[in-house]
């Protein structure tokens, strides 16, 4: 009798999202798609699959550039949006608006108490719900973030020894207290911390923000704002809520999840869950509540939430993997070939095993495609895993002689830029005196520094292979304690942004796409085999070469152009620019290739 009597108290509410988290960047979409359509060009295809993969996304995302995470996203397409949204902008200075500010749920109660005899029809007047847009000044959800922040600032502000502002460290450390989410780490299943609402307060002028490093303070809208905060009775954070009085009170809730401000008393929100298809549903269960004892005088009434987080690694219709912090490992992986010695080097047999075990790193043994070590962020629950952006390739003095002259060097270097990776990491070893090597001293540390301006790698030279392996271990640890408390999600290889160690959310591979893109017996396109028979000429490094491929990107396309330029064609790549200061290749180079690929003798 008691389980029915509960389940005939329950109400299963279903509310639709007014519009959908991206509108604009789907209009903009569905626009270039249709105009490509109306010319019968093949990229109304591609605009197509970009659009499917916005719409499956149920994130608000803030510029083009963050749509790279997305399936069918490259460059050219979010540098389009990026314009698009700065001309919008020019022309509505006003902005785009907050999605939380369009969606209103109301929950009406009924003031009768919920006593046992009472009667079927009047419970089922306790669940009416009502959707209604509102046009109400923005006042703070109690205990969120932005409650929290402006009650802080206030509070502080009429101390006598207040110095006019407060850091960053100082303002979430005295938040917290007043805030049920955490101002530093992501609560499971979300990609926001409650200090993320400090942009929005300051867009919306209620705290100013000044100075390197950030001093935030007050506005007289903010002190207005937090003033009244204060007089609503929602200052201590530690009043109890229990036993509150039945009254009519809509629930405010936001598209993230929030928890409400205020909510009827004879009502719990016992189960909160969002659901990520295509319409946005927000499905709530409400539950009666017996409404005897009331207090009419206390304003907060009983809210009691139970949020159903989603899965701490999800994967959705593209199999996209996400990490969050806390449920996580950052592990160092070895090359296999590091462990088992080579060129002769038995003695460092089981050496860098031996030494990292000591140094307490956590790393494992595998086989690498590319590169000596990598680092990769693994589920402690599934075990998925996610490539940090950084790689290393470690050189002894005389294994670096020896690749320079056998042209491994380059190669590997090429390989290394080809990896998708951001960070590229050369760590040169020195052996011994370093004289017994087949190039002289000078020579070597000539390539080490044309590695790093060049080729812009980070080089580390270190004396021996125990420091090596201390280098990694700090790495490691340095590793560890900045990305703790990141959120990751997988990206595919093409589509791979650049990151920021700032970034609360980072974009990355993972570790079977890295090391399947980066296998030497892969399937090569014709392009990349005239990439590979550039690089063997004399003087062309990876920027020309990839600055020729841009105008000619096989060998017969530069071949039909050296026909149409007749004796001209010596002078035909001498005016290609390349590299980040935009030099022309040269007549020299030009010249050389053009014999090449032109004379009968070489």
């Amino acid at each position: 009798m008691a389980a029915d009597a509960w389940k005939r108290g329950r109400k299963r509410v279903t509310l639709k999202y007014k519009k959908p988290p991206n509108p604009l960047f789907e209009k903009w979409l569905e626009e270039w798609k249709n105009e490509a359509a109306s010319r019968g060009s093949d990229m109304q295809y591609c605009f197509a699959k970009a659009l499917s993969s916005l719409r499956r996304f149920p994130l608000p995302l803030k510029s083009g550039r963050d749509c790279g995470i997305l399936e069918s996203f490259g460059n050219r397409l979010c540098i389009m949006l990026d314009r698009k949204l700065n001309e919008y902008r020019k022309t509505h200075p006003e902005g785009i608006g907050d999605r939380s500010d369009d969606i209103v749920t109301s929950v009406i109660a009924s003031p009768v108490a919920c006593s046992g005899s009472q009667s079927e029809p009047k419970r089922k007047n306790l669940g009416r719900v009502r959707v209604a847009r509102n046009n109400k000044q923005y006042l703070p959800a109690w205990r969120s973030g932005p409650y929290a922040i402006l009650l802080t600032l206030h509070e502080e502000s009429q101390k006598p020894d207040y110095p006019g502002f407060l850091t960053k460290t100082e303002l979430q450390t005295m938040a917290q207290p007043l805030c049920d989410t955490s101002f530093k780490k992501l609560d499971p299943g979300s990609f926001y911390t409650a200090w993320s609402c400090i942009v929005g307060l300051i867009k919306r002028g209620l705290v100013l923000r000044n100075g390197c490093p950030a001093k935030f303070s007050l506005t007289e809208a903010g002190a207005d704002m937090a003033q009244q905060l204060r007089d609503r009775g929602s200052a201590s954070p530690s009043r109890p809520l229990a036993d509150a009085a039945p009254c009519n009170i809509p629930i405010h809730m936001s598209s993230n999840g929030h928890a409400p401000y205020a909510a009827a008393s004879n009502i719990d929100v016992v189960n909160t869950h969002m659901s990520h298809d295509k319409d946005y549903h927000l499905t709530i269960s409400v539950k009666k509540k017996d409404c005897k004892n009331s207090h009419p005088s206390l304003k907060k009434p009983s809210i009691r939430k139970c949020y159903k987080p989603p899965p701490r690694q999800q994967k959705t219709a593209d199999d996209t993997v996400f990490l969050v912090p806390g449920l996580f490992d950052v592990i160092l992986l070895v090359d296999k070939r590091e462990t088992t010695g080579h060129s002769g080097q038995k003695h460092l047999e089981g050496a860098t095993v031996a030494e990292l075990s000591i140094l307490g790193t956590l790393f494992e043994v595998r086989h690498l495609t590319v590169g000596d070590f990598i680092w990769v962020c693994r589920d402690r629950v599934t075990g998925q895993e996610l490539v940090l952006p950084y790689i290393v390739e470690r050189k002894r003095m005389d294994d670096l002689a020896s690749s320079i002259q056998d042209g491994r060097f380059r190669e590997q270097k090429f390989r290394m830029k080809q990896s998708g990776l951001q960070n590229l990491i050369y760590l040169v070893e020195s052996h011994g005196d370093n004289r017994r090597t087949s190039l002289p001293l000078d020579t070597l540390t000539q390539a080490a520094i044309n590695t790093q301006v060049v080729n812009m790698f980070t080089v580390k030279i270190t004396s021996s292979h125990r420091n090596s392996m201390r280098y990694l271990s700090v790495m490691t640890r340095h590793l560890s304690a900045s990305y703790c408390d990141k959120t990751f999600v997988s990206c595919h290889r093409g589509n791979l942004p650049c990151c920021h160690i700032r970034d609360d959310l980072i974009s990355l591979m993972t570790f079977s796409e890295f090391n399947k893109s980066s296998c030497k017996t892969k399937a090569k396109r014709v392009q990349d085999l005239f990439m590979k028979q550039l690089l063997q000429l004399h003087g062309l490094s990876v920027e020309k070469v990839r600055a020729i491929l841009e105008q000619y990107p096989t060998l017969r396309d530069l071949m039909a152009a050296y026909q149409a330029e007749g004796s001209a064609g010596e002078k035909l790549l001498a005016s290609i620019r390349y590299g980040f200061l935009n030099r022309h290749i040269g007549p020299v180079i030009s010249r050389a290739i053009h014999r090449f690929y032109t004379n009968r003798l070489l």
